[in-house]
């Protein structure tokens, strides 16, 4: 690697510290210093709350309009193997146990 002469150097907008001029992203505090780059992260980091977020039931923030729309699938959706199990025991009445759990 040929030396083209000193490395310029600015410093960062977040933590200060001195980093190359050329830099897209800070080495000391990991802050991306190309506007398009800190965009694209934005975007990334969004899509992956979107898709964490989704799936409904269970939360207890959700809201009692998006759980009476789906109350059969999320219903269905909340029971767990040992649900089943004793379901099948109780002979059903299990069932409401877990009907409760979602307003509870």
């Amino acid at each position: 690697m040929a030396d083209e002469g000193p490395a310029t150097s600015v410093k960062c907008p977040f933590c200060a510290e001195s980093i190359n001029a050329a830099a897209k992203k800070c080495r000391h505090c990991g802050e991306f210093i190309d506007p398009a780059m800190r965009e694209l992260e934005l975007l990334k980091s969004q899509k992956q709350n979107v898709f964490m977020n989704a799936g409904g039931g269970g939360g207890g923030g959700g809201s009692s309009a998006s759980s009476a729309a789906g109350a059969v699938g999320g219903f269905l959706g909340r029971m767990t193997c040992l649900d089943w199990i004793l379901t099948l025991c109780t002979g059903g009445l299990w069932l409401i146990v877990v009907a409760l759990r979602g307003f509870l």
